[in-house]
């Protein structure tokens, strides 16, 4: 039977008692559904994120990283054909603490923040991240403003073993959907942590800081990678912040031939991470 379930108070939390069965509720087919609506302010506003302190993930890969991990969850949204292809992934969100509801195709649509919604969403709350105590090599996103690059950032960043992210003031929300997507999971594994630049400054102590900079200081293959280091990618638009630059041991640089003037913030992320990787296993 088919129901659209709208009694929840206006701007309340979908409170709903969790169904151990998914299939034992009915389907919601209106976009106008309270919860639906919460779901898409979530999707849209970073304010909505910060103040109920959740975010959202899309498709199968994702729900599976968090389930992986053993993250919270809040809610999961569903279509007759995940329900069919992706039960025992439904039961797993159900048992981290998720309430379930099934959707329609329309309701999905709505509610994703992809043109080809995958089926499945997940409500997962924003849970606090801490650097170690030793820092043998961090990542400083100084006001990135793009989202795509910042998800690749955190990818990259996770796959060479990054300890921690340090985003500073004017960096693009870590939770926004675009940069969740381009993460790949990083949000799991990898402590992100959004600061202002001294306590940035204090988490960094005893740290090598280089700033990437565009045709400033050595090369980035001359740099000592041995040490503890923390490299600091900053806004194509802006460059690096001087609050930043004044921390820093000094600027480094991806030499260039031709008319090339900079590379995209996540290219130039990964060309030195990895050679930061390289550098540490010839040891």
């Amino acid at each position: 039977m088919l129901y659209d379930n709208t009694g929840l108070a206006a701007g309340a939390t979908p409170r709903a008692k969790t169904p151990r069965n998914p299939r034992r509720r009915g389907m919601i087919t209106s976009t106008s559904n309270q919860r639906v609506q919460w779901v898409r302010t979530l999707q849209s506003k970073r304010r909505a994120r910060m103040r109920e302190g959740l975010f959202i993930v899309e498709g199968t890969r994702l729900a599976n990283e968090a389930v992986s991990s053993r993250s919270p969850a809040k809610l999961i949204l569903y279509t007759d054909a995940v329900k069919q292809g992706e039960q025992r992934l439904i039961e797993e969100l159900i048992n981290l603490g998720a309430e379930a509801e099934e959707v329609s195709e329309r309701v999905m649509k709505a509610c994703s923040d992809t043109e080809s919604p995958q089926g499945l969403l997940a409500v997962l709350p924003i849970l606090s991240s801490t650097p170690p105590d030793k820092l043998s090599l961090a990542l400083v996103a100084d006001r990135i403003s793009d989202p795509g690059n910042f998800g690749t950032i955190l990818r990259t960043a996770q796959a060479v073993g990054v300890d921690a992210v340090f985003l500073s003031p004017g960096t693009v929300d870590p939770y926004n959907p675009k940069v969740v997507r381009g993460a790949m999971g990083a949000h799991f594994r990898l402590p992100i942590i959004q600061e202002q630049i001294s306590e940035i400054e204090e988490h960094l102590g005893g740290v090598d800081v280089w700033v990437a900079e565009v045709g400033v200081g050595p090369p980035y293959y001359d740099v000592d990678w041995h040490k503890p280091s923390a490299i600091v990618i900053g806004s194509e638009a802006h460059g690096p912040s001087d609050e930043l630059r004044s921390i820093a041991q000094g600027s480094t640089h991806i030499p260039m031939q031709g008319s090339t003037e900079s590379l995209n913030a996540s290219v130039a992320a990964a060309v030195i991470l990895f050679e930061i990787v390289r550098t540490r296993g010839e040891e």
